[in-house]
């Protein structure tokens, strides 16, 4: 017979595995409850996981918050509990999409999205002042990014959300995809009758395209480039909400006799006056206005360029160099070649140097300072000229790429990634020979198997050798604090200090020297102390009996005296030490905190 498989009965449950089980399914549903390597926190219906393994380093919500947006509070342990005002790692906060869409309109808020779902988006709030002490640096710097980045993968796993990111809304051009209309607003013109200053109001149809849509101003942009979210605080209420009804609203005023377009939501230019009076708070009047093209991006405004030098170089002759603009200009130097100059020389003669001398001088540097694409399409355009220069054009385009530099490095090096590799190499080995030699003062000049090199206390595109032939007899690299990333390096009697600051940016900071011939505003090691008399006014330099620590930690102790130059209000020396009536050694420091001297 076929063996049965005999039903079991259910047993009951004892009191005391009963009470037991509950314990262990209601602890799923306490804050502060822990799995095998997090510990769970309930929060409205969500999970926030934490791992176990830093348990002892935070606190959880030290302080109450009563905004009804944040989840959970993280703090480091050690520094709250030295300064409870202090050790704010993050909020983990929720925002309804009203709250979100006025988060995107504010600036400096420390707030970063990276979750959503139907009705909230989720995110930290980070602080934007100093939370940490000095000796907690590290440790805060370490749970900020392994704490944050644990929570931000496993809170969207773990409670069933959809991914975001903030760049999905601010990475677009604009806020509705409908037409798009652009009027510029003078703010000034009502007060004084000026338009030297130009705001651009972004006009779109936020709920029905074409006809019968209603217009609302969606972003502005100001004279330097910074581009403003809009969106109407209402209540609570979402744009698409808010617009939706305003639209029915007008759908239905439309159709009494005596509804005026021009008074409505259907005529941009009334739109706009309206804005500008609820929003900024000003009073426009006739000409306060007029409709623009584009927004004035210079994404935009670049790209309307024909690339063609022969289309703007007659008006540029005829009418100087305000009269060709630098967005139509720059794009032109792209489509140089060495063969452009001789070819410009035929077409116009003499005449067309200085006019697009002074154009490229005045479009060297952007006026957009909140527009980064601005100044760097600048730098590649007037790089790509130097490029294509020899002889004197090279030596007058070379003070234009070193005027860029000068003026914001980051932006320079920016630019330096839409170049060739060896184009963009050819430019960073240029800038380091550029940067020391128009460094009158703080330069040191140094001379072998008959050539100069320079090297000097700045910034530079590239690491060692900054431009020279030095060869590395030995480095070390180390991160120190409040600097960074530091190398030093020894290269047969020089020694170089330099920081990397990121980006591509170098900055050297201390240069040291005992190597015969070197020299400083032409006083060399191995020169009488006479020489320093000869270059320098007595009243310039300070006699020092006892050189700094560091420089004697290099020089050594065996010296007379050193001399000292500090100009007033720097923080950068040169020291010349003595012994025996010569000169044995320089030094240029950067104090970056203070002078050393």
């Amino acid at each position: 017979m076929p063996r049965v498989i005999s039903q079991l009965k259910p047993r009951a449950l004892s009191s005391a595995v009963f009470l037991a089980l509950f314990v262990i399914c209601v602890a799923a549903l306490v804050p502060g409850c822990t799995s095998a390597k997090v510990n769970l926190y309930r929060r409205d219906g969500l999970t926030i996981a934490i791992p176990k393994q830093y348990a002892g380093q935070l606190l959880i919500d030290p302080v109450d918050h009563e905004d009804g947006r944040t989840l959970l509070s993280i703090y480091l342990k050690s520094t709250y509990e030295k300064y409870p005002e202090m050790g704010r790692l993050f909020d983990l906060v929720r925002y309804t999409e009203a709250q979100y869409e006025q988060a995107l309109t504010s600036v400096g808020t420390g707030l970063s999205f990276f979750a959503k779902d139907a009705k909230h988006y989720y995110g930290f709030s980070f602080p934007t002042d100093v939370q940490q002490l000095p000796d907690d640096h590290e440790a805060y710097a370490e749970l900020f990014s392994s704490v944050g980045d644990f929570i931000r993968k496993d809170f969207i796993q773990r409670n069933g959300l959809t991914a975001y990111d903030d760049q999905e809304f601010l990475g677009r051009p604009y806020t509705y995809d409908s037409e798009h209309i652009f009027i510029r607003y003078y703010p000034y013109y009502s007060v004084n009758g000026t338009k030297d200053v130009a705001w651009t109001l972004y006009l779109s149809q936020p709920v029905k395209q074409g006809e019968g849509g209603i217009w609302c101003v969606e972003r502005w942009r100001d004279e330097i480039g910074n581009v403003y979210v809009y969106f109407p605080d209402a209540d609570g209420v979402p744009s698409r909400e808010y617009y939706a009804a305003l639209q029915e609203e007008t759908d239905a005023a439309r159709k009494a006799q005596q509804f005026d377009v021009g008074s409505s939501l259907l005529d941009p230019q009334h739109v706009a006056a309206e804005f500008v009076k609820s929003v900024f708070g000003h009073t426009p009047v006739a000409g306060s206005f007029e409709r623009g093209d584009s927004s004035g991006t210079p994404q935009e405004l670049f790209t309307q360029s024909s690339g063609n030098i022969h289309d703007y170089m007659p008006k540029l002759i005829a009418e100087g160099k305000d009269a060709v603009s630098a967005y139509d200009l720059l794009p032109c130097l792209e489509h140089f070649t060495k063969d452009t100059w001789a070819e410009l020389r035929r077409a116009y003669g003499l005449e067309w140097w200085k006019p697009f001398w002074d154009a490229l001088f005045d479009a060297a540097l952007s006026g957009m300072a909140a527009d980064p694409y601005d100044q760097i399409m600048r730098n590649y355009y007037l790089g790509k000229l130097f490029l294509a220069s020899d002889g004197a054009y090279a030596e007058m385009t070379t003070q234009l790429v070193l005027l860029q530099w000068n003026y914001h490095n980051r932006l320079y090096t920016a630019a330096l990634d839409r170049f060739t590799p060896d184009e963009a190499d050819r430019l960073r080995r240029h800038l380091a020979v550029l940067v020391s030699y128009h460094e009158s003062t703080f330069n040191l000049d140094i001379k072998e198997a008959g050539r100069r090199f320079y090297v000097s206390l700045n910034s530079y595109p590239t690491g060692f050798p900054f431009g020279t032939n030095l060869a590395v007899t030995s480095s070390e690299t180390f991160y120190a604090e409040g600097l960074g990333q530091v190398t030093i390096v020894e290269s047969d009697g020089v020694q170089l200090k330099y920081m990397d600051e990121g980006d591509g940016v170098y900055y050297v900071y201390c240069i040291r020297t005992s190597r015969e011939g070197a020299s400083t505003k032409g006083v060399a090691v191995g020169d009488p102390e006479e020489r320093l008399w000869e270059r320098w006014r007595p009243e310039e330099l300070r006699k020092l009996d006892q050189i700094s620590h560091e420089d004697e930690g290099w020089f050594g102790p065996d010296y007379d005296y050193g001399f000292v130059y500090v100009p007033e209000g720097s923080t950068k020396s040169i020291m010349y030490l003595v012994k025996h009536s010569r000169v044995i050694g320089i030094s240029l420091v950067d104090g970056l905190f203070g002078p050393m001297y």
